[in-house]
């Protein structure tokens, strides 16, 4: 089996206000993850790689019509790398923000929940994305003002295409 070279790039955001995170229950009728949990996000364009900042925020404005303007610490924490067999490369990157104001957009991509963390345990959260949110959180009361360099952890799939689980530095 021929292994790619191809890089992907894809972006999710976690923001919070006060105790509540928004998160987003995909819609059913996606092909990939279909009712399942993420924070918002979506694909890095080839033409944004010298820019993943203003994509993350891009994909936030189209997910939940909010601007930079509504979030303050958009601050990238962490980078996954994702191998899966017969599929390219693929790097998350996770940012955090704060909004000010409780809002409840509307979401071309699903449905938009705010969720308090001791929720996360009863949600069907994307499993490359759950291990990932309670460090996103510890990040955000650890390192406020996003001082430390963003984190790098690899997930890791068997030869079938299942997560077996991710890994992370101290």
């Amino acid at each position: 089996m021929e292994k790619t070279d191809v890089l992907e790039a894809y972006t999710v955001s976690l923001l919070r206000h006060t105790d509540q995170y928004l998160l987003l229950q995909r819609s059913p009728n996606k092909s990939f993850a279909p009712g399942r949990w993420t924070g918002l996000g979506g694909h890095v364009e080839a033409n944004e790689y010298n820019q993943l900042r203003a994509a993350a925020l891009r994909e936030v404005q189209e997910e939940a019509g909010l601007y930079p303007q509504h979030i303050s610490d958009f601050i990238f924490r962490r980078a996954l790398f994702v191998s899966r067999p017969n599929q390219p490369l693929c790097v998350i990157l996770y940012y955090t923000g704060v909004l000010n104001q409780l809002i409840s957009p509307a979401c071309p991509e699903g449905t938009l929940f705010w969720k308090q963390e001791t929720d996360f345990d009863k949600l069907d959260i994307i499993e490359t994305t759950r291990p990932v949110l309670t460090l996103l959180i510890k990040d955000m009361d650890i390192d406020p003002e996003g001082l430390d360099l963003p984190k790098i952890g690899m997930a890791v799939f068997d030869k079938k295409g299942k997560f077996v689980r991710d890994l992370w530095p101290d």
